[in-house]
């Protein structure tokens, strides 16, 4: 069985890869979820610049890479710690 660090909070499958909001309060496996997600945000940055008056997906996206709310990256298994997931995104945890 494949084992996988995170599970993706969109779908609940596990993920080795990915999307991470905030500090790692939410994990996405790929764009569309990352999109969707950023939508449901208001934000305003430093220039008075409303999230919400964004309608193109690239610059949505860019807006809140600019500020720092998201990252993509790998995870393998040295990442895990107490737990892991399957493809399922059922947990199980670390034996020793």
């Amino acid at each position: 069985m494949t084992k996988y660090a995170r599970r993706c909070d969109a779908t609940g499958r596990g993920i080795n890869a990915g999307y991470v909001c905030g500090d790692g309060e939410l994990y996405l496996a790929d764009r569309p979820q990352l999109i969707a997600h950023l939508k449901t945000l208001n934000w305003i940055d430093s220039n008075g610049r409303k999230s919400k008056d964004i309608t193109d997906d690239d610059e949505l996206r860019d807006y809140f890479y600019d500020e720092d709310y998201f990252y993509w990256t790998t995870w393998d298994e040295s990442d895990i710690d107490d737990v892991y997931y399957d493809e399922n995104g059922v947990e199980y945890e670390c034996e020793g």
